[in-house]
């Protein structure tokens, strides 16, 4: 029985339907944490824009904190942030709102690949922008720790003072969270890295079906 080799070409946009084989609702979720984290500095940047005494109030906040007297950040703010309180300010701002920008575009794109199709397909931007949120989720970590060091924040205990507020300070919770992002964003780098969307592409020829002479004549 004879065979006849039919082509078959495939539809363009069956190579942009693949869905990320990374985990689509632990990556959701983690985008949700990111959203978060991203709106809260960028707001937390804004704040400080919007504040026209911001200098003097950044100034008496780093003054009067007990890490400033006392603590492994004492000699650091003393001879090198009261000095320069402007300066630091300056920064503390515009760190802010960058790191709350960026944090915030990572989740979007993280987001925009839990879609299938055209719109959810991947592109050759993913992995730097992986690797930006991630060293971005880094920063937050470390910039929350260093103000809940300056403000002299305890490892989280039984405390009666703080039944009707939060257990843990808002400060040192933000330093897992910023962990988790990065290690979350970290991941996606390494894949999206190793995986570039050209390797991930079926081949462009056309498939070659065996398609049965009797059949093809019935």
């Amino acid at each position: 029985m004879k065979a006849e080799l039919r082509p078959t070409k495939i539809r363009p946009d069956q190579r942009a339907r693949r869905l990320p084989a990374s985990g689509n609702t632990a990556l959701a979720a983690s985008a949700l944490i990111q959203t978060a984290l991203g709106i809260e500095f960028i707001l937390s940047g804004l704040n400080k824009f919007a504040d026209p005494r911001y200098v003097q109030n950044f100034n008496q906040f780093v003054s009067s904190n007990p890490g400033t007297q006392t603590g492994i950040l004492s000699g650091l703010v003393k001879g090198l942030v009261l000095p320069n309180v402007a300066f630091f300010a300056t920064v503390l701002q515009f760190t802010e709102l960058a790191l709350g920008i960026v944090l915030l575009l990572g989740a979007l794109e993280v987001g925009r690949r839990r879609f299938s199709g055209r719109f959810g397909r991947e592109h050759g931007y993913e992995a730097p922008v992986a690797m930006v949120s991630g060293l971005a989720g880094l920063a937050v970590a470390g910039l929350s720790l260093s103000i809940a060091v300056l403000m002299g924040e305890r490892l989280p205990t039984i405390m009666p003072g703080r039944a009707f507020t939060t257990a843990i300070p808002v400060e040192l919770l933000l330093v897992p969270l910023g962990i988790a992002v990065a290690w979350m964003e970290a991941g996606r780098f390494l894949v999206l890295y190793r995986h570039r969307p050209a390797s991930l592409l079926p081949s462009a020829r056309p498939q070659v079906i065996p398609v049965n002479e009797g059949h093809r004549a019935g």
